[in-house]
């Protein structure tokens, strides 16, 4: 003991013990760390090599590979390489298909750098496995016809037999497995070639199947084909799990006629066009066959094609072009041998030649303009304004006492604050409907209950009126028509003074027509514009440092002197006046102020109201206005004209 601790204090035994320890251990061996693929694999195109220490120098891409690969049926194409030191990797030509079984073998005589050979495990094996669907066409999910063709990629070859034998369709309705058929020959040819597959096919005729399920579908039905357990390779391996399809058969092939209507139960508009709806294609030519047959003698009317079916050798409906007669009946007539592109007649053939009628012109109130119009009060020679309403088959007698069938209110302003106020309220109007939250506060009517899918919270416009019984506004009264008969299709003037209207129609008459039922009897519908009655025209430019407004006549087009001007933000605050000079010029020669977003101008934007007022040659006081925004025609970018809002300079 007492030598061995010397030794230590020396310093020299440590070496020599160390030194001899390395010699007499084993040498360091090279094993695998991981081998891929192993087992059952559906779809290998690479086999990779993991080594738990250095396999080959460094940077030695030509260095052997270290195990040899043996597949059966066929030899494997491929590629081995290393991708560093200590992985090697094979790329396979093509990935093996179904079936396939391989071996991989440390190669004989392969040392690592060290000269270590392999040790641990020294063979693997794997295989693909039974056959595989790759790709069906059509594709999963997808409508297919009654007696559809299924084109089917497997991911290698597979025997007809066993394929027949452990394949079935499963069909909505049918209790039972329906065998799947074998298309060969010169349809599956055909079929290939339209799927642009024929080639594919020609090379490896064991890898796509052409199927077909044993009976015709029913249509609009959900249909499976199972691809079952036990499909074999030719070499015999089998699948061991079932693959399946899912398919929408399309619907029975039908016929559907369209035309607007008054209402559900109305008769067709004479105004607009008949259509035919196809559900399934139809080729061109017999679509244009088809033929609206007047029940009284006279010729028929041939089928038009949409502007998008043009050029298109299959459609989907035709057209017969309006304008018709009122109240005539019609039979639409189909062709002989009528069928869609699959040959199938319409479920609903033994309807046709089909029953259609028009019914009589509907209910119209329609003025010329909305909602705002301007009409130039000196453009007819006796000075009399008329603004025009169209009529037809609206009420024939307008009392007077109330705003009721029929009746015309109207509501003169003068203030540039209640003329904004009235626009913006119009034009929130015009929109078909609008949050009942919005409407309450100015409607002069209560608000209809909704009904069936109308949303609760919201109010169609058309029944809500602004006008009734509100103590500034007068009424007016239509001329009448003829006792006991509905008013004519005919264009009435309604005589208007100078200045700016807001004018309502109220008509049951519309409301009967054209409202739900639901909403009851009693139901009117309103048709409202403005309009602005002058002999002025006012031109605005707004520059950076200051303003410019031109007043003149619209009849002559000369300068209008003394003119009194007012520019007013969009809610109707006055920013600023002044009068116009001989040249009918109104000089700001200060900045305006800043206009703030209004929502009741062009949904927020930033607007002046410039207002101007003067008495003509004629003694009538005139009012006219315009609004920053109204540049449609005279929008800058249409002269390459460079323009800016900025308030610095740029």
């Amino acid at each position: 003991m007492a030598a061995w601790n010397t030794v230590m204090r020396a310093g020299s035994i440590s070496c020599l013990t160390l030194a001899g320890w390395a010699v007499a251990a084993p040498a360091w061996a090279l094993a695998v760390a991981g081998f891929s693929p192993q087992g059952e694999v559906t779809r290998v195109a690479q086999v990779s090599v993991r080594f738990d220490a250095t396999a080959v120098p460094l940077g030695d891409a030509q260095a052997r590979a270290p195990f040899t690969l043996r597949c059966t049926p066929k030899a494997a194409e491929g590629t081995g390489r290393w991708l560093n030191e200590r992985q090697w990797v094979f790329d396979f030509k093509q990935a093996l298909p179904p079936g396939t079984r391989c071996t991989a073998e440390v190669a004989s005589g392969f040392r690592s750098p060290e000269g270590q050979p392999i040790t641990g495990t020294l063979r693997y094996a794997f295989a693909t496995g039974g056959p595989v669907v790759l790709r069906t066409w059509p594709g999963n999910e997808a409508t297919i016809d009654e007696g559809q063709h299924v084109v089917v990629r497997f991911a290698g070859p597979v025997t007809r037999a066993s394929l027949l034998a452990n394949s079935w369709c499963e069909l909505d309705g049918v209790g039972e497995r329906l065998p799947v058929r074998w298309v060969g020959g010169e349809p599956r040819r055909t079929l290939l070639k339209a799927r642009g597959i024929k080639a594919q096919a020609e090379e490896d005729p064991l890898d796509l199947a052409v199927l077909s399920c044993g009976r015709r579908l029913t249509p609009a039905a959900r249909v499976r084909l199972v691809f079952g357990p036990d499909i074999a390779t030719p070499n015999g391996v089998v699948s061991r799990r079932a693959q399946t399809r899912l398919f929408y058969v399309r619907d029975p092939f039908s016929l559907e006629f369209a035309c607007q209507r008054e209402n559900a139960q109305a008769d067709c508009l004479p105004l607009r066009a008949m259509e035919l709806r196809f559900s399934a294609p139809v080729a061109r030519e017999l679509a244009l066959a088809i033929r609206l047959q007047p029940q009284s003698a006279g010729l028929g009317i041939a089928a038009q094609l949409f502007e998008s079916d043009s050029v298109t050798s299959h459609v989907d409906a035709v057209r017969f072009a309006a304008p018709f007669p009122e109240s005539a009946r019609y039979r639409i007539a189909l062709p002989p041998g009528f069928v869609d592109d699959a040959g199938r007649v319409p479920d609903n053939a033994a309807s046709f030649p089909l029953a259609v009628a028009t019914g009589p012109m509907p209910p119209l109130a329609k003025f010329a303009a909305a909602p705002f119009g301007v009409i130039e009060r000196l453009a007819e020679p006796d000075g009399q304004v008329l603004l025009p309403v169209t009529l037809r088959r609206v009420e024939a007698n307008l009392p007077l006492q109330s705003l009721a069938v029929g009746e015309v209110s109207t509501l003169s302003l003068q203030t540039d604050a209640d003329i904004v106020r009235w626009l913006g309220r119009l034009q929130l109007f015009e929109r078909w409907q609008i949050e009942r939250e919005q409407a309450q506060p100015v409607a002069r009517t209560p608000l209809p209950k909704p009904v069936k899918d109308e949303g609760k919270d919201w109010v169609q416009t058309r029944m809500v009126s602004l006008l009734q019984g509100l103590g500034a506004a007068r009424q007016l009264s239509l001329p009448p028509a003829k006792a006991g008969e509905k008013r004519p299709f005919e264009v009435v003037g309604i005589p208007l003074p100078p200045g700016f209207h807001v004018l309502e129609i109220a008509s049951p008459a519309l409301g009967q027509a054209l409202l739900d039922p639901a909403h009851g009897a009693g139901r009117k519908m309103y048709v409202r514009t403005s309009a602005l009655v002058t002999n002025l025209g006012v031109h605005f430019k707004r520059g950076r440092d200051n303003a410019l407004v031109w007043v003149t006549t619209l009849d002559t087009g000369r300068p209008v002197a003394d003119a009194t001007v007012q520019v007013s933000d969009c809610s109707g605050k006055a920013l600023a006046t002044a009068s116009t000079d001989k040249d009918g010029l109104a000089h700001f020669d200060t900045a305006l102020p800043e206009a703030p977003a209004c929502a009741n101008i062009r949904e927020g934007s930033r607007s002046y109201f410039v207002s101007a007022r003067a008495t003509g040659a004629d003694g009538v006081a005139d009012l006219a206005f315009v609004w920053s925004h109204w540049d449609r025609g005279i929008e800058s970018w249409r002269f390459n004209l460079p323009t800016s809002d900025r308030r610095q300079p740029d």
